[in-house]
């Protein structure tokens, strides 16, 4: 009973972390986005886009190359933005992206590059969000 009264509090405030472990292990709305609701347009390949697809999309379109290999395709009204995949969520970078009126189309010479940083930047909540599919060689 005295080692008890000795630790009380460290007791209580392991039982406390406990129970807000718990609790939020178990709260199934502290989630931001459904998983499946999330990656869907990745399965399905919504997220990919080509040139021709561009062209009728509208609104302002804002390219993000993410490497020096990309090709952009000349077009109106566009807006390119140049960034290391590393510095994207840099102030100006993540800004840029988030206040752009019309889609976002990300560029790497490598898919796999746009497709990982699809996925991280549609987990932030950014919507219109698509990966320039390059021409077949």
């Amino acid at each position: 009973m005295k080692t008890v009264k000795q630790y009380k509090y460290v007791l209580a405030a392991v039982v406390a972390v406990a129970v807000f472990v718990m609790f939020r292990a178990y709260n199934p709305g502290i989630f931001r986005y459904d998983a499946v609701k999330w990656a869907g347009p990745s399965a399905s390949g919504e997220n990919i886009i080509t040139p021709e697809k561009l062209q009728g999309i509208g609104g302002k379109i804002l390219f993000v190359t993410l490497d020096k290999e990309c090709l952009v395709p000349e077009m109106p009204g566009t807006e390119v933005l140049a960034t290391d995949p590393g510095d994207l969520f840099s102030g100006d970078v993540i800004r840029k992206i988030r206040r752009n009126d019309g889609p976002v189309v990300l560029c790497a010479g490598d898919s796999s590059v746009s497709a990982r940083v699809w996925m991280v930047l549609s987990e932030t909540g950014i919507r219109k969000l698509y990966i320039l599919k390059k021409d077949p060689a």
